[in-house]
């Protein structure tokens, strides 16, 4: 049990767990309204929906990559989604055509950086702005109006009456990404390749294809991430998704996984999630500036880089030990 515990805590994500809990404690005392029902369900929904694209963006890190295009992918699939829903098309057609987006433009992301050798840092960045002005193309700079209650129900509507479908939903990504990464070959290869690619070119590793599988999965996630966020505000346009991109990062670094690549932490990643949102929702009831907002996720992000370029070099020393 013990090691079990410790498996799925680790060193790396156990800062985050413990940022997380003190974030609830402060927040609880400064508040009365801060862990009221509704407010944690508030939480846990914008957490999962953010969580779901930080599960994708652990894989690209892991991989010693950056996806910066996730916050357009969002957009776009979301977009994609409501455009649909207002010429009557069936919801199920809708939902796998926001998902095909995603993993279209996964793919174009992919492809740029294995053919082309372009830094997947730079072709990212392209692509980011390329989805946003096809967006505002699409939309003509428009809010799209949806009114699709039964979406609507399956984010934020509760199973069982207690949890939100959107953690449903968290936890189902949560546990197919777990076994992607840690059960399978592509998994074991993607923290190969970010661990030494020269060595990951000599075992036989087709890096090419998981780049491309992996980019693919990334948009994926923040696909869905985009279909949730529509669902919960049931109006689309170009800004959703806008900033998601660094967020994403965020909840990745902060929840224990390094920028170094070749390795990744998942549940790390969903408590990271969960702090910020705790730590958002708390500035909001404490009446804080949203201008503030920006500011704290930028000191917690430098405060995790710091804390992961610490680990770096003690692992260094640590192997010159060796």
């Amino acid at each position: 049990m013990q090691a079990t515990l410790k498996k799925w805590l680790g060193a790396d994500s156990a800062a985050a767990v413990i940022a997380l809990v003190a974030v609830l404690v402060v927040f609880s005392l400064i508040s009365p309204h801060f862990l009221t029902f509704i407010n944690i369900q508030n939480i846990v929904v914008r957490a999962a929906i953010l969580a779901v694209t930080g599960l994708g963006m652990t894989l690209i890190i892991s991989m010693r990559a950056l996806d910066l295009s996730v916050g357009s992918v969002m957009g776009f699939a979301a977009i994609v989604a409501a455009e649909l829903l207002v010429r009557g098309v069936a919801m199920p057609l809708v939902v796998l055509a926001g998902l095909a987006a995603g993993c279209l433009l996964g793919l174009l992301n992919g492809l740029l950086i294995t053919l082309l050798k372009i830094p997947s840092f730079v072709a990212t960045l392209a692509t980011l702005s390329m989805i946003f002005g096809m967006e505002l193309l699409i939309t003509d700079g428009q809010t799209v109006s949806i009114h699709t209650p039964l979406l609507n129900r399956l984010v934020v509507g509760n199973v069982f009456g207690v949890i939100p479908g959107a953690v449903v939903i968290a936890l189902i990504v949560f546990a197919a990404t777990w076994l992607i990464f840690y059960r399978t070959p592509f998994g074991r290869h993607v923290a190969a390749i970010g661990g030494d690619l020269k060595s990951a070119v000599g075992a036989g590793i087709n890096v090419r294809l998981v780049t491309v599988g992996a980019f693919v999965l990334v948009g994926l996630c923040a696909a869905l991430s985009g279909l949730m966020t529509a669902a919960q505000l049931q109006n689309v346009n170009s800004t959703i998704g806008v900033g998601a991109e660094l967020t994403a990062i965020a909840v990745v670094v902060v929840g224990g996984t390094s920028l170094s690549g070749g390795r990744g932490n998942l549940f790390g990643t969903l408590c990271a999630a969960l702090l910020l949102s705790a730590i958002k929702s708390g500035l909001n009831i404490t009446n804080v500036s949203p201008l503030w907002e920006d500011l704290v996720f930028g000191g917690i992000l430098i405060v995790a880089l710091i804390v992961d370029g610490l680990r770096r070099e003690t692992g260094r020393k640590g192997m010159l030990a060796l």
